[in-house]
């Protein structure tokens, strides 16, 4: 049931891009400025969910952050910060610098071209958009205190991942073509089924061996420098400590606890 909750969380969230982009001849301006509102929208319904979360849960994982910060000076202070925090520190003003590169492509560069924003289309695919969203905010609410802290973590981190696929599109889009000389809606559509498959894989259990495989370990031990230690070795050792903090962030604190995190 996981995995089939999984595909549709992600069939869902590229439901109006793909069928405005295939179906209804959207331009790959207006499905870029989509997918932007997408991120935008979705950063307050994924901090809602966080605070709610952490409400009902209490778990470790939601106080586990820190947030390093410079003085004047040159002087750091690394303090304790919450997994909120960072999450808004990392996607809010990602997203912001995003979107104002966003805007100087498809109003300056693209604006006459095939690839330019269609208000009208945009229109319907915000509105088609925030729907789809509210069903899945409704859904994502649906027993909340019963799900695990790297459940609101993969959530968090779907929100960067988009923003930081996007990013990538329109980076090696442009690459293309100005070297192609073609327009980039010819390659938006590979852009889109790499994107589903993406966030697809995103979603699914990582790979994650209790040993790395024989011939990984030759390879990393012929390519590490001298000193460094056997692969196999630092791998178990690695994926042990790993583990251990995800068992650690699961667990849930007490009033003690919160109260001397609060301090």
């Amino acid at each position: 049931m996981k995995w089939i909750a999984a595909v549709l969380h992600v069939v869902v969230a590229n439901l109006v891009p793909l069928w405005g982009f295939t179906q209804a001849s959207w331009s790959a301006g207006t499905t870029m400025a989509l997918y932007w509102v997408q991120t935008l929208v979705g950063i307050p319904l994924v901090a809602i969910l966080v605070v709610f979360h952490r409400r009902v849960t209490r778990k470790q994982g939601h106080y586990a952050g820190t947030t390093t910060t410079r003085d004047s000076t040159g002087s750091t202070t690394v303090r304790r910060s919450t997994f909120l925090e960072t999450f808004l520190l990392m996607s809010v003003p990602f997203t912001i610098a995003h979107g104002v590169f966003l805007a100087v492509l498809l109003f300056g560069i693209w604006k006459s071209s095939e690839s330019a924003v269609d208000p009208d289309d945009l229109r319907t695919g915000v509105i088609a958009t925030l729907n789809v969203m509210a069903l899945g905010f409704a859904f994502d609410f649906i027993g909340l205190a019963r799900r695990p802290f790297s459940w609101i973590e993969l959530r968090a981190g779907s929100v960067l991942q988009r923003t930081l696929v996007i990013h990538l599109a329109i980076i090696f889009g442009m690459g293309l073509a100005a070297l192609t000389g073609r327009d980039a809606a010819a390659f938006f559509g590979v852009f889109l089924a790499l994107k589903l498959l993406m966030d697809l894989a995103a979603e699914m259990p990582a790979w994650d061996p209790k040993e790395p495989p024989a011939w990984m370990t030759r390879l990393m031990n012929k390519m590490g420098a001298k000193g460094k230690g056997d692969f196999r070795e630092e791998y178990v050792k690695e994926r042990a400590e790993r583990l251990r903090k995800a068992e650690l962030a699961e667990k849930p604190m007490d009033e003690a606890e919160l109260a001397a995190f609060r301090r």
